[in-house]
């Protein structure tokens, strides 16, 4: 048998999603084991995640979707974009937030239109997996799995299969629901998963049960397989005055308590349940230093609304947008606890479980796989609220500022739950889903781009 050959199809508006975080270290830990690894790009790309060694391509840009019928002319003409450094590319789709939402919203057109709606694209896809022989194609979310569908339907399409993989398609639901084809996208996704030799992929098990409930997935055609995280490489913290880089003007004090917000500043994720329970106890008379970092993935005008909340609180935020991995690292060391307050019925915790591979416990609401990110064998990491309830929030958040013994126990246990969710056990239980042997090391790869 030859040697499997690993393509990702990966969709990403340049942010960096928990989405494409999973797909780029499950690309680089394949790669490190000896495959072949390509990774084609889809809206806009993030280079800096991939290992040195995999082939990367640019298969669209999001120009492609500037008007309701996708363009290529549109999509060759925003080539000059992309030469433009990262940083200010994602500096100005956070500030054109209406911009995104229009090339989202066409995009999802295409989508709910079937298989057959864009066949210049299908064939450049298909020409791309014929050039690099991949023979296993693993799109980053179901909802563009439709390419793949028409990339094998092509006449002498190239041989290769594809893994659906469920980590968050309800928010592309929305763009769906919004031109009234909700109905239509959750019928592409079924046909994806249909169509597909494998059970698709979900992260979490609560996330099977949602994509059964809403969107019409038969559960026996899923696997929960959760994402993989990368331990720290030691258990000693890092030194305090990392942290002093990003917050010169109201330096955070090691003495105090800080409780941290990491992640997407994007409305789902309720960071405003958390600035209403720490104003609850302040008025409590309970000190902390309130952290909140992270992009966005649709413009920046949650931010703005979390920054205007802060000031008629009268709250003190350490606020700030994504940050280099060592601080965010040192965040987590120091933190007295990550909250996590999301409004959505979140599919997996990656944010969880690093915090506790840092030894740090979590606060989590008690719907979505979030919670099975925290919990292992009947031990505890952290504790859940009740979802979107801010002031249970400041309740449970009290306990684990002022409750040591507590705090002791949930800490003691975070290592060993978050060693559950390595890169390495994810990229093994892929493998096995596969039907591949996870210990095979085919020789490494050279590396091309395009």
């Amino acid at each position: 048998m030859p040697a499997p050959v690993f393509g990702f199809l990966a969709f990403t508006s340049g942010s960096f999603e928990g989405a494409i975080i999973r797909d780029m270290r499950l690309a680089n830990a394949l790669a490190a084991r000896g495959h072949k690894v390509v990774v084609y790009w889809m809206m806009d790309r993030n280079p800096d995640l991939v290992a040195p060694g995999i082939t990367q391509r640019m298969l669209c840009r999001g120009t492609r979707y500037q008007f309701k019928k996708p363009c290529g002319v549109m999509d060759k003409l925003g080539a000059p974009f992309f030469a433009i450094p990262a940083r200010m590319r994602r500096e100005f789709m956070q500030r054109h937030p209406d911009y995104l939402d229009r090339l989202m919203t066409n995009f999802c057109r295409s989508i709910c239109n079937g298989v057959q709606s864009e066949p210049k694209l299908a064939r450049r896809l298909a020409s791309f997996i014929r050039k690099d022989g991949v023979t296993h194609l693993l799109p980053t979310f179901a909802m563009i799995c439709p390419f793949a569908q028409a990339a094998k339907q092509i006449p002498n399409a190239p041989q290769f299969d594809y893994l659906v993989t469920f980590q968050g398609e309800e928010i592309f639901a929305n763009y769906a629901q919004r031109i009234g084809r909700l109905s239509d996208y959750h019928q592409r996704l079924r046909e994806a998963v249909a169509a597909s030799p494998w059970p698709a992929v979900a992260v979490s098990r609560d996330y099977i049960d949602r994509l059964h409930d809403e969107m019409g997935i038969d559960p026996n055609r899923l696997r929960a397989i959760y994402p993989g995280i990368e331990l720290p490489a030691s258990t000693e913290k890092p030194r305090f005055d990392i942290l002093y880089k990003k917050f010169p003007k109201l330096r955070l004090d090691p003495k105090e308590p800080i409780v941290t917000y990491i992640g997407r500043q994007d409305s789902e994720k309720g960071i405003d349940l958390l600035l209403y329970a720490a104003k609850i106890l302040h008025e409590r008379g309970l000190r902390m230093q309130l952290v909140i970092c992270g992009g966005s993935s649709f413009g920046q005008r949650y931010r703005d609304v979390l920054k205007h909340i802060a000031e008629h609180l009268r709250l003190t935020v350490h606020h700030r947008r994504r940050i280099p991995a060592e601080m965010r690292d040192a965040l987590y060391a120091y933190s007295r606890c990550i909250v996590y307050p999301s409004i959505h019925r979140e599919p997996f915790g990656m944010v969880a479980a690093e915090s506790m591979s840092h030894g740090t416990p979590v606060l989590v609401p008690d719907i979505g796989g979030i919670t099975e990110s925290i919990e292992v064998d009947g031990q505890r990491g952290g504790l859940t609220f009740r979802s979107w309830d801010s002031a249970d929030l400041a309740n449970q958040l009290e306990r684990l500022l002022t409750d040591d013994q507590l705090h002791g126990e949930l800490s003691a246990n975070t290592r060993s739950i978050a060693a559950n969710f390595t890169v390495e056990k994810m990229t093994d239980r892929i493998l096995e889903h596969l039907g591949l042997n996870p210990t095979h090391s085919p020789q490494p790869q050279l590396v091309t781009s395009s």
